[in-house]
């Protein structure tokens, strides 16, 4: 007899060590309701040569537990911040080769028959893992706690695995999150990118695991079918991904593209707060995006430290070695020293406060905000809204950020620094907005758009960057020796940066006025630059 159902797991990965301090932890075992069991499980994953099954987002597999064999069929749309929702099939086998014509489901058994056509299932590749199964009961459900230690075999290729996996048993999707929350309290989180059926494809194709190296690109897919709140939960999703995945990136390496695109992540999240304010504004709303700031506050010293050694001081010494100031040559290395050291120590504060377990709450947090509908309130006018066209919303928000941006544009001539680091800040929020909505519309459009205000952002970037340059003579050097000659540097720098952004500020208006111009699929027509 097979069984059907949608499983909902939460699941993290580990490292030796968090795998031993988390099944010794404290709040584990306080949770766990009866004896912790361990067995030994075999899995055999099928698919044709050209992997058919798993393309369609299929994973078929037959699994030893104990002298028993169960084949188990796995559909849904893959792991995001570490859940999992797929529709899960089992029935029993005689041994460990798979069984289709004992698939109950009708329509999955008509659509794998079609996959597979006359092509032979293989063994594409196994996993061999030694599991502790606890039963956790926490408020709002109960819970199958999974520790899972072995190997994915793909012929000659072995890769190491260690996992945890929440699975909620009975209860609500929240129970996931709260016993998350007490066990995961130390150490940087690991939400899972990816299934062992991922994984298993991706080592069977000789590609080598996932690297902490930081991800630019948001993983995001929206289209025109969508309601408001499908595409609010999927931008969500898209960002705690994004977010999880460069502050590991910042922990595990030196790379300045980590504290920089976990910014980035921190901004596109606000920014998504800030675009759904209309249908999404609660005190959990509100709390989630002030944790955000906060964060973002932390990252953002550290990558203001980046920015003033890469493209503050290091233009300078590359276009002017040799150069002289008065007649007197100018020795860049007192301030070089300076602010290097000065960005080990903020490093070391950033790694700190990045590893606290408030850092692992917020994510939790955020990861529960987006699956259990956080932005929900008993207003009728609200259901109204969330459920409507997510193209409706978007022409809406878009139109309203270029009003806001427009509005603080129109004495872009002679606005001063601080008009300038406004309008900055709201034209990043109008790009995150548009590329968050660039599948609904047509895509030359949006990219000719995009295109021209990144340009525009480069300047406006620009120019902070030289604000922040003249905060170098704030700084304390080192020794007290050094401290005339980096003020002296500090000083040639600022001299120089000064003088290239009036230069890029007077192509200011010519970008502004190119962007205007875009024809844009939310505002038919061109857009008046002074609207």
């Amino acid at each position: 007899m097979s069984t059907s159902k949608q499983e909902a797991e939460l699941k993290f990965e580990l490292q030796p060590a968090e795998f031993e301090r988390l099944s010794a932890h404290p709040a584990l075992k306080a949770l766990t309701v009866g004896r912790a069991q361990t067995k030994n499980l075999l899995s055999i994953y099928f698919d044709t040569a050209d992997d058919v099954l798993s393309s369609a987002g299929i994973a078929l597999r037959v699994r030893k537990v104990g002298k028993s064999w169960i084949q188990t069929v796995k559909q849904g749309r893959g792991m995001r911040g570490g859940l999992s929702t797929p529709m899960e099939l089992e029935v029993p086998v005689s041994g460990p080769e798979p069984r289709l014509d004992l698939i109950e489901d009708p329509a999955l058994a008509e659509t794998i028959r079609k996959l597979v056509g006359k092509s032979s299932l293989l063994r594409r590749f196994e996993t061999r893992m030694r599991r502790t199964i606890r039963m956790l009961k926490v408020e709002e459900g109960k819970i199958e706690c999974a520790l899972d230690q072995g190997e994915i075999v793909a012929g000659e290729a072995v890769q190491p695995l260690m996992e945890a996996e929440l699975e909620l048993t009975d209860g609500s999707l929240g129970a996931l999150y709260d016993a998350a929350r007490l066990i995961f309290d130390d150490g940087p989180l690991r939400l899972s990118s990816m299934s062992k059926a991922a994984r298993g494809f991706r080592l069977a194709h000789g590609v080598a695991p996932e690297d902490p190296a930081p991800k630019k690109k948001l993983a995001l897919s929206l289209h025109a079918k969508m309601t408001t709140e499908e595409a609010f939960g999927e931008i969500l999703r898209a960002c705690l991904d994004s977010i999880s995945h460069n502050r590991l990136a910042t922990l595990a390496g030196d790379d300045p593209e980590g504290p920089h695109q976990l910014r980035v992540a921190l901004r596109r999240l606000r920014s998504a707060f800030k675009i759904f304010r209309p249908v999404a504004d609660n005190e959990l709303t509100r709390r989630l995006d002030r944790e955000a700031r906060e964060m973002g506050l932390l990252v953002g010293a550290l990558r203001d430290a980046d920015v003033v050694l890469a493209d503050i001081v290091s233009p300078v010494v590359e276009a002017e070695t040799g150069s002289t100031a008065n007649g007197v040559p100018v020795d860049m290395q007192p301030l070089i020293a300076t602010l290097e050291a000065r960005r080990v120590k903020i490093r070391a504060e950033v790694v700190s406060g990045l590893s606290k377990p408030a850092i692992n709450a917020f994510l939790l947090d955020l990861g529960r905000y987006a699956e259990t509908r956080g932005w929900l309130s008993e207003d009728t006018r609200q259901t109204r809204r969330l459920a409507r066209p997510v193209t409706e919303f978007a022409a809406r928000a878009l139109a309203r950020r270029w009003k806001v941006c427009a509005k603080a544009a129109r004495n872009l001539d002679t606005m001063g620094a601080e008009e300038r680091h406004a309008l900055r800040k709201k034209l990043k929020t109008l790009r995150y907005t548009a590329e968050f909505f660039s599948g609904l519309g047509k895509p030359y459009k949006m990219k000719a758009f995009v295109r021209e205000l990144r340009a525009l952002q480069e300047i406006f970037g620009y120019l902070n960057d030289v604000a922040m340059a003249e905060k170098l003579v704030e700084m304390d050097p080192g020794t007290r020796s050094d401290r005339d000659d980096a003020l002296k540097a500090a000083g040639f720098v600022m001299g120089w940066h000064l003088a290239n952004a009036e230069n890029a500020w007077s192509h200011a208006q010519a970008r502004w006025q190119a962007l205007a111009d875009v024809e844009t699929w939310w505002n038919r027509g061109k857009r008046s630059s002074r609207k």
